[in-house]
């Protein structure tokens, strides 16, 4: 698979954004990342929890439901605080879709889901 390469100009929060919509979990998690090491301020838990989400979701590419359940769940706890809309991310829906996808993921670890499929979330954001 070729790797994605972010348009350049972008701003940090938009190639993570733009990487995860594209499915590539990896590397939105590694854009973010990097951002959130130089962060301070507000955001830095906030941008942790959707590092987290990029992770569990590259987990479940991956076959490992455990290690997705796990991030789906700490990276939501994580964001919870914020308000809904926050950095322009509508972060409500996106939890909304998390929140879902954990239960699913949990039954499939219990074995009463008739197939492993998710239908990822998109990231919805505002020009800031």
């Amino acid at each position: 698979m070729v790797e994605p390469e972010p348009p350049a100009g972008l701003d940090p929060v938009d190639q993570g954004i733009r990487l995860f919509n594209e499915e590539y979990f990896f590397e939105a998690h590694e854009v973010l990342e990097d951002l959130w090491k130089k962060e301070h301020g507000k955001s830095k838990m906030f941008l942790q929890g959707l590092i987290q989400i990029c992770a569990a979701y590259h987990h479940f590419q991956n076959g490992n439901l455990i290690g997705a359940e796990t991030l789906l769940d700490r990276g939501a706890q994580k964001m919870r605080p914020y308000p809904a809309d926050y950095l322009g991310i509508d972060a409500a829906k996106l939890l909304a879709h998390v929140d879902q996808d954990r239960e699913r993921i949990r039954k499939m670890l219990r074995g009463e889901a008739e197939n492993r499929v998710l239908a990822f979330p998109r990231i919805e954001r505002k020009i800031q």
